[in-house]
C-alpha cells in the first residue's frame, strides 16, 4: 500500500475514532439517562428515520461520487456540474421525504403499536432533512478522494452531536430532546459540509457542462445503488422494526445495543473501504489492474488480522462488560451482543469489499445478491423473533450478514483475482491466534469480576494478540510507519 493510500485510511480512521468516542460516550449517557425504556423508544424512532432516509437519499449519493471520481481529473467542470445537478436531485428529495415523515407520524405510531412514537416522528423530520444532506456532502469528499476533508467533517459531526443531543438530555432525559439535539447537530454539519464541498471542487469558478446528460447519468447509476441501499435499509432496520411489533421497546432497545457496539468495532475496516474504494475504480479505469488488486488484498489480509480475534474477544468479554459500561438494566441484551461479534466479522469484509464493487461497476451484481438476502433476512426474522425472541433477530442478521458478505467477495473476485491461498492461510494463523487470545482471557477473568475483570480481560486479550502478531508477522507496524512517511 503507498504512503497517499495509507495516508487515506489514517485520515479517514482518525474522523472515524473521533465519531466513535463521541458517539459512545453519548450511548452510555442516552442508555443510562433514559433507561431500557426510553432508549427503546429513541431507537425504534432512529430506525423509522433511517428507512424514511432511504427515500430522501436512494442511491443519489453514491451514484454521484462514482462520477465525480471518475471525471474528477480530467474533465473537472464535468464534475461540478455532477455536484450541482446531484445536490438539486437530494435536497428535492430531502424535503419531499421530510415533510410526508411528519404529515405520517400519527399513522406510523399506530402501526408500530407505539402512542408516544410519534412526538418523536414530527421532530425527526428534521433529522431525515439534515442528516441526508451530511451524508451526500460526505460521499462527495470520497468521490474527489479528498478523504482528510471527509474525515474531518465525521469527527466534527461527532462532536457536534456529542455536545448537543447530551447537554439537551441533560437538561430534560427525555427522547423528544434527544431527537432536537441529533436535528441541530446534523444541521451544522450539514452547513459546514456544503462549504467543503464548494472549495474541494472549486464550484465557484466552474464552467457547468453537459448538465442533462450528466444528470441522465446519475439518475441511471442510481437506480441498481438504490437497490442496494433498499437492502441494506431492510437489512439493518427491519429487524428493529419486526422487534418492536412482536416484542417491547425494551427489546429494541437490547437489539439496538448490540447493533451500535458493532457499528463501533467496526470502524477500522469501514476506514478502509471508504478511503480505498475510490481507488479501485480510477486503478482499473487507468488499466492498474494488479496495483488494485494488490491493495485489495494487503486491506483483506489485515481485515482477517483485526476482526477475527475482535469477534472472539467480544463473545468472552460481553458478559463481564455489559453491566459494567451499561447498567444491571441491560444485562438481558449480553446473548444478543454475542451472538452479533459474528455479525461485526461478515460486516467488517463488507465494508472492504462492497464500496469497492460500486466503484469498480458492480453495482448491479451487489445489488442483486443484497436484494435475495434482505428478503431472506426478513423472513427470517419473522420466523425466528417468536420462537427465540430478541435473539432470533441476531441468528437471523448474522445468517444472511455472511451469505451476502462471502458473495460479494465472490464477485470481487472476479474483478480483483486475489491471492486465495495467502488469504487462507492468513484466515486460519490468525484464527488460531484468536483461540489462543480466548482461553487465556477467560482464564484470566475467572476470579475476577466487574470492572476490574472488565479492563484486565481486555488489556490481557490485546496484549496476547499483538505478541502473537509479531511473532508471526502478521501486523508490521515498522513496515506501515515507513508507508505512512515514506
Amino acid at each position: 500500500m503507498t504512503s497517499a493510500l495509507l495516508s487515506r485510511v489514517t485520515s479517514e480512521f482518525g474522523g472515524r475514532l473521533v465519531h466513535v468516542i463521541t458517539s459512545g460516550l453519548l450511548l452510555i449517557l442516552l442508555t443510562r439517562l433514559l433507561g431500557p425504556d426510553g432508549y427503546g423508544l429513541l431507537a425504534l424512532a432512529i430506525s423509522v428515520f433511517t428507512v424514511s432516509r432511504f427515500l430522501s437519499e436512494s442511491g443519489l449519493h453514491w451514484s454521484a461520487a462514482k462520477y465525480v471520481a471518475e471525471f474528477k481529473a480530467e474533465r473537472p467542470d464535468a464534475a461540478a456540474t455532477v455536484v450541482v445537478e446531484s445536490r438539486r436531485l437530494v435536497l428535492a428529495a430531502a424535503t419531499v421525504v421530510a415533510v410526508g415523515l411528519a404529515a405520517t407520524a400519527d399513522r406510523i405510531a399506530a402501526v408500530l403499536a407505539e402512542p408516544a412514537l410519534s412526538t418523536l416522528l414530527v421532530a425527526g423530520a428534521g433529522v431525515v432533512f439534515w442528516y441526508s444532506l451530511h451524508r451526500y456532502n460526505r460521499h462527495i469528499l470520497q468521490g474527489y478522494e479528498a478523504i482528510g476533508r471527509s474525515a474531518a467533517l465525521h469527527a466534527f459531526e461527532g462532536v457536534a452531536t456529542l455536545a448537543l443531543v447530551a447537554g439537551l438530555v441533560l437538561y430534560r432525559p427525555t427522547p423528544l430532546t434527544a431527537v432536537f439535539g441529533y436535528a441541530a447537530a446534523y444541521a451544522v454539519a450539514a452547513l459546514a459540509g456544503f462549504v467543503a464541498v464548494s472549495h474541494t471542487g472549486d464550484l465557484g469558478s466552474a464552467v457547468l457542462t453537459e448538465r442533462a446528460s450528466i444528470r441522465r447519468k446519475v439518475l441511471r447509476y442510481n437506480l441498481p445503488l438504490s437497490a442496494t441501499r433498499l437492502s441494506n435499509v431492510v437489512d439493518n432496520e427491519a429487524d428493529v422494526l419486526l422487534i418492536a411489533y412482536f416484542t417491547t421497546p425494551i427489546g429494541v432497545a437490547f437489539y439496538a445495543l448490540g447493533l451500535r457496539i458493532a457499528e463501533f468495532v467496526r470502524t477500522p475496516a469501514a476506514s478502509i473501504g471508504f478511503a480505498l474504494s475510490p481507488t479501485y475504480g480510477s486503478e482499473k479505469s487507468s488499466g492498474s489492474v494488479e496495483h488494485a488488486t494488490a491493495v485489495f488484498e494487503e486491506s483483506l489480509s489485515k481485515t482477517l488480522v483485526l476482526y477475527v480475534p475482535a469477534c472472539a474477544g467480544i463473545i468472552v468479554i460481553a458478559e463481564t462488560a455489559i453491566p459494567v459500561v451499561f447498567g444491571a438494566d441491560y444485562t438481558g441484551a449480553v446473548v444478543v451482543v454475542q451472538v452479533l461479534a459474528l455479525f461485526v466479522f461478515f460486516d467488517a469484509l463488507l465494508k472492504i469489499t462492497g464500496p469497492g464493487l460500486d466503484y469498480l461497476g458492480r453495482a448491479r451484481a451487489r445489488a442483486i445478491v443484497n436484494a435475495v438476502t434482505s428478503a431472506s433476512n426478513i423472513v427470517l426474522n419473522v420466523l425466528f423473533i417468536p420462537t427465540f425472541g430478541v435473539v432470533g433477530a441476531a441468528y437471523a442478521t448474522v445468517i444472511t450478514t455472511g451469505c451476502y458478505s462471502l458473495l460479494s467477495l465472490g464477485i470481487m473476485y472476479t474483478e480483483l483475482a486475489f491471492d486465495l491461498r495467502r488469504i487462507g492461510n492468513c484466515f486460519v494463523l490468525i484464527s488460531a491466534i484468536a483461540l489462543l487470545m480466548s482461553l487465556v482471557v477467560v482464564a484470566f477473568t475467572a476470579y475476577l469480576s466487574g470492572a476490574v475483570a472488565m479492563v484486565g480481560g481486555i488489556a490481557i486479550g490485546v496484549g496476547t494478540w499483538l505478541v502473537a502478531c509479531h511473532l508471526f508477522d502478521l501486523l508490521n507496524v515498522t513496515r506501515l510507519v515507513e508507508l505512512r512517511h515514506g
